[in-house]
Formats: structure tokens, sequence, C-alpha cells
């Protein structure tokens, strides 16, 4: 014989305190990490980018994720190992701090990124820009922010203006303007009249703190009075 209802026990309902173990979800992997790990392993991938003859498989969803632009290039196509080959990039080693990137790899990968070359960090940041990934550009420019001398200054000046780097170019310049010893130095090269604008372009920062500095004496003066 079938109930209708379940019975009821007593006359009048009370609250029952019923607890539980906490979720054992810590510890565990989440999706990001075992798509990292088949990244590693390169098992399922379903693309490979092709960058000077080498080859770097990947998973479409998580470069389509990332990326508006591989998601375009990407559409369509669910058969078979899709190949993407990555034009003007010289230097494979750049495809790889790209995927890093892209299947956020842990934060002591990127402690240790260094592309032992100049050449190599421009093509990450052409790839940054062929694929519009902000936050490589990021990781490029803090790169490029290191070890930056009178002696190589033009060179990083000239990639900040060729990459968009207006963040970083204008710190250059402000240290150049600032730092009477790389002032100093800047001004009494011969070489310095071989570049016009980077000139004009300290001119104008060191003409913007005069009057900076001439507003805020104002400022103090008028307190006083």
């Amino acid at each position: 014989m079938a109930i209708d209802r379940m019975p009821e026990l007593g006359q009048k309902p009370i609250a029952l305190n019923v607890k539980l173990p906490a979720i054992a979800d810590k510890g565990q992997d989440t999706l990001g990490d075992k798509l990292r790990a088949l990244y590693r392993k390169r098992e399922f991938t379903d693309v490979v980018l092709v960058c000077e003859e080498k080859s770097f498989p990947a998973h479409r969803v998580a470069l389509a994720s990332q990326s508006e632009v591989f998601m375009e290039g990407l559409r369509g196509e669910t058969e078979g190992m899709q190949e993407v080959r990555i034009a003007d990039i010289a230097n494979p080693e750049a495809v790889k701090f790209m995927l890093n990137f892209l299947y956020q790899t842990s934060s002591e990968d990127w402690e240790d990124y260094n592309p032992r070359t100049q050449e190599i960090n421009k093509d990450v940041l052409r790839l940054a820009q062929n694929f519009r990934l902000p936050g490589l550009t990021d990781r490029a420019m803090h790169w490029l922010a290191k070890d930056i001398t009178t002696g190589n200054v033009v060179e990083r000046l000239t990639i900040c203006e060729d990459f968009g780097l207006a963040i970083l170019r204008e710190k250059i310049l402000e240290q150049l303007t600032f730092n009477k010893q790389a002032l100093a130095e800047v001004a009494h090269s011969a070489q310095i009249m071989q570049y016009p604008k980077l000139m004009q372009a300290m001119l104008q920062i060191a003409a913007g703190g005069v009057l900076e500095s001439d507003a805020a004496h104002a400022k103090k003066r008028a307190k006083r009075a």
C-alpha cells in the first residue's frame, strides 16, 4: 500500500540541528589545475602553434577563453588537430612564454621570467599585441624596466615607442631628467644631439616639474600671507 503523505512524528515540529563535515574541496585540483597538468603532459591537445618549425601543442578552449583573437581564429573547426602558424616571430621561446601566460601557470614561473635576450622579449611584446593580451604586455614591460642605464636607455625608449609602452617611457624620461648624475652624463654626451625627440621630451618634463614646483611655492606663500 503506497503512502501518499509522509507520517509526522509528535504534535509539534522540533528543529533538529544536523551537522555534516565540511565539503572536502581543499587540496583538490581545480579545473584550471587539471587543464594545466594536461598542457604540461601534452595530453588531449587539439591545436598546435607552429613558430619557426617548432610546435607547441595546446588546447583550443584554453586559448579561446583568454584571447578574443584566438577565439575568432579557432572558431568553427572542431575535429582533428588544428594548426596555427605564428608569423613575424623569430624566437619560438616567446610563444612558450605566451602559453605559460594563457594557461596562468604559477607565479614562480614568472618570477624566473628571463627571455635571455632583448629580441625574445620584443617578440613577447609582439605576441601580446597580436593576440590582445595586456597582461602579457605588463609582464614583458616589467622585465624591460630592469637594468636600465644611460648606455641602453635610447634602445629601451625606442622599444617603448614601438610598442606603445607609455607608462614605462614616462618613468624612464623622469629618471633621465631628475636624476642629476644621469642628466649630467647625457648632457655631456655628443650623441645626445642625434636624438632631438629625446631632448624635447626631457625639456618638456623638466618644464612641467618647474611649473609644479612654482605652483607649490605659490601655495605656501599664499598660506603664509
